[in-house]
């Protein structure tokens, strides 16, 4: 598993694609973003050393070993040879600081590169096999084990300086606290975690980020040196370092193939079929200029200053007299006037008290399986991705960080990128949407002409319903008018009949009182007849000399019974005409309770044409607004 990440400063430049050695590493498939796939990465570093835009990190165990420490726990911690190199002035103080925080011992990994020659040079005796593959990177280590697994088979089986140091500090200085790696290298994280490295370390902690936690507070600190004495193993971190060391002790004759850098040496071992005529062995590390400046280093170091020192650093190993827990030689292993079998044989006799078997490692065929599409497969890719042509399918811009289209293919077939991130693609597409543009450009004409004459039969369709509208707002306006006018005729009807109905009122108590004088009349027209009776009687007695009395009597009689039968005549009518009137009265009363009905409808009338003549001059308004709108489209 990757300790290497992507973070958000990521643009998707696919910078890292183009330089990553290992093909299915990076993924280019989600937001833009080219995220790392933790389980194919191998922890090169070249991403970090590429991206311009800070936008890959790694993590170690910085924080958690410092947490540790200061926590009270027992820590040892073994020191890469490049350090020394990288502060070779601060080495001391920086070692008394570890110390004065607590760490319980420090070891410079030196010692236990000189075990790990120790272990390269035995192995080589008792086998006698060539083209064998140092095994002190840890990213080749992860390449070989995930890509060239034919390979395992000439991966030396000895551990890595570190893993000797520490196999040696556990098995034979009985240490069984924690123990730390002050490391010039990310990858040492997988290595640590590997299954076959017996989890002997716990910590890894590079440079970069140990240098950046302490800061200046190891300034004040006392100085201190490691505790082991070494010798060439001082000289791994070099380019050729275990090169150096193994012709030290075989001779100048023995052939050792060195590569170096994130290109050659994957592409090295892509390429490496090991056979008779191979080397005895091939020193092959990640980084351009060894672990010296490994991928956990910290910029800015001067480059001559550690070269300078790590030619100190040889000086030393092979012209002083080291204190050593080994007994004393006449002829050391790093005495330069021996000769290369006299150093090896001083070598063994300084760790005949070893067990090589407690120095061998296995390895793990952990394949990543790279799938590669069929003819079919990766035509019908191409034309998803617009390339129909041969020339098409090898344009080869390497755009998307691949060298090839049909690396791209690959990787699209593969689940790592998408077509995308294909700039001919993303041309092909701009194109193929310029001429859908410029043909819906000239549907959009036509379109135009066909609208505008729709607009124009638009507006005039609004014209006419605005002089519609403004007719029937007219129309309205009139028959309000009206309206209004019939309600005051209306009205004035009906005062009329209230003014009809008291008349008639008043003829009828007219009626009443004529009836009653009628028969007044009629009754003293009855006594007046029985006068005139009384009279004739009176006249018949009175004989000859009443007879002109009689006739008058007769007559008033006659009078009174005309007066009675025209009052009876009178009455009668009377009788006829009074219930009639009382109907006519009741009539009137009704038609003027219709007239005030009528009034009232004629008013909710005129009040509603008055509201639609309001809703039609709004209407009128709108229509104009809308023909304005239209007309601006």
């Amino acid at each position: 598993m990757s300790f290497i990440n992507t973070n958000e400063l990521c643009t998707g430049c696919n910078k890292c694609i183009r330089n990553c050695p290992v093909f299915p590493s990076n993924s280019a498939v989600e937001n833009n973003k080219v995220n790392v796939v933790l389980d194919a990465c191998i922890d090169c570093g070249e991403c970090i050393d590429v991206c311009t835009h800070n936008a890959r990190e790694y993590t170690d165990d910085t924080k958690e070993f410092f947490d540790a420490v200061k926590n009270g726990q027992k820590i040892t911690v073994v020191i890469a040879p490049a350090f020394i190199a990288n502060y070779p002035t601060q080495y001391k103080r920086i070692l008394g600081y570890l110390k004065e925080l607590g760490v319980s011992h420090i070891y410079s990994v030196s010692f236990g590169a000189d075990i790990c020659t120790w272990g390269y040079l035995k192995y080589f005796e008792k086998t006698g096999k060539k083209g064998m593959i140092s095994s002190p990177c840890p990213a080749v280590v992860d390449y070989i084990e995930k890509y060239r697994k034919e390979l395992i088979e000439y991966m030396m089986p000895v551990y890595s300086p570190v893993m000797c140091m520490a196999k040696y500090l556990k098995k034979y200085e009985h240490i069984t606290e924690k123990i730390a790696f002050l490391s010039p290298c990310i990858a040492k994280k997988s290595e640590i975690n590997d299954k076959n490295c017996e989890q002997l370390i716990s910590y890894n902690v590079t440079f970069n980020n140990f240098m950046d936690y302490i800061g200046d507070a190891y300034k004040t600190a006392r100085e201190y040196n490691d505790e082991l004495a070494y010798g060439l193993g001082s000289m791994y971190p070099m380019p050729g370092g275990l090169k150096e060391n193994v012709k030290w002790f075989l001779g100048e004759d023995v052939s050792v193939r060195q590569v170096e850098g994130e290109h050659e040496a994957y592409r090295f071992l892509d390429e490496y079929k090991p056979s008779s005529d191979s080397p005895i062995m091939i020193d092959i590390l990640n980084c351009g200029n060894g672990c010296l400046f490994g991928t956990g280093t910290q910029s800015g170091v001067d480059g001559q200053k550690v070269y300078a020192e790590m030619s100190r650093q040889r000086k030393i190993a092979k012209t002083e007299a080291k204190k050593t827990r080994f007994k004393v030689q006449k002829i050391s292993s790093w005495t330069e006037n021996a000769s290369p079998q006299e150093r090896y044989k001083a070598l063994c006799r300084q760790f005949e008290n070893l067990n090589l078997n407690d120095f061998v490692r296995n390895y793990t065929d952990r394949k990543i399986d790279i799938n590669t599409p069929s003819a079919t497969q990766q035509n019908e890719i191409f034309r998803d991705m617009n390339k129909i042509t041969s020339e098409q399918q090898c344009i080869d811009c390497g755009c998307y960080g691949y060298d090839s289209c049909k690396e791209m293919v690959k990787a699209i077939y593969n689940g790592i990128n998408r077509k995308e991130n294909c700039i001919y693609y993303i041309k092909s597409v701009v194109e193929n949407e310029r001429d859908e543009i410029s043909k819906l450009r000239e549907m959009e004409k036509e379109n135009q002409i066909k609208k505008d004459e729709m607009i124009a039969e638009i507006v005039k369709q609004f014209e006419s319903i605005g002089s519609g509208i403004a007719e029937l707002s007219k129309a309205n306006d009139t028959s309000a008018g009206e309206a209004t006018d019939i309600s005051k005729m209306v009205s004035e009807i009906s005062e009329r009949c209230n003014e009809l109905t008291d008349s008639l009122g008043v003829i009828s108590e007219f009626i009443d009182v004529f009836k009653s004088t009628s028969e007044n009349i009629t009754g003293i027209a009855g006594q007046t007849n029985m006068l005139s009776l009384n009279a004739s009687i009176e006249a018949a007695r009175a004989g000859e000399s009443g007879r002109g009395f009689a006739v008058v009597a007769g007559q008033i009689g006659k009078l009174a019974d005309e007066t009675k039968t025209l009052i009876i005549q009178n009455n009668n009518k009377a009788d006829e005409t009074l219930p009639k009137m009382q109907l006519c009265i009741e009539l009137i009363k009704n038609l003027v309770n219709d007239i005030e009905s009528i009034n009232e409808k004629v008013a909710a009338i005129a009040a509603t044409t008055e509201e639609i003549s309001a809703q039609s001059q709004s209407l009128q308004m709108m229509s104009g607004d809308i023909e304005e709108s239209v007309k601006l489209i």
